[in-house]
């Protein structure tokens, strides 16, 4: 595992990569760690932070369950500005019934920001939880509808 970090307007985050891409992005807010940094990954943190948005993603190898690889390719579907329901997301995904688990998938999400659980909100749509903080989670989603 090959291990760097990249910077976002957020915060930090720490880039943890196999041979087959990206396995993890795991957040630091204030921390900001030293060298080195994951310059091909920065690129591609940049460009989500910027107005026009993801073109494509860096390489990723995601592990997790069949479920959670299920819910994690629906959120890659959410197209940038909208959001849809744990509830929609698990009917999506044919787990009608399994929205609770919706949210965990989207809470051990080992990649946030490029597998965007941030998209995600309550029925009554409501913000809900969110790994990197609900305040985070609301200015995602606010930059994104800009």
């Amino acid at each position: 595992m090959n291990v760097k970090y990249v910077s976002s307007p957020i915060g930090f985050f720490q880039s943890t990569h196999s041979d087959l891409g990206l396995v993890e992005l795991r957040f630091f807010k204030s921390i900001q760690p030293k060298h080195p940094h994951d310059r091909s990954l920065q690129k591609y943190i940049n460009q989500f932070f910027s107005s026009k948005g993801l073109d494509s993603l860096p390489a990723i190898n995601l592990i997790g369950t069949d479920f959670q690889l299920k819910v994690w390719n629906a959120l890659c579907q959410i197209p940038r500005g909208t959001t849809k329901s744990y509830l929609s997301i698990a009917k999506q995904i044919g787990s009608p019934r399994a929205f609770r688990a919706v949210g965990t998938a989207c809470k051990i999400n080992p990649i946030p920001i490029f597998i965007p659980c941030h998209r995600v909100v309550k029925q009554d749509q409501s913000i809900g939880e969110f790994a990197l903080g609900t305040g985070n989670k609301k200015a995602l989603i606010k930059m994104e509808s800009l």
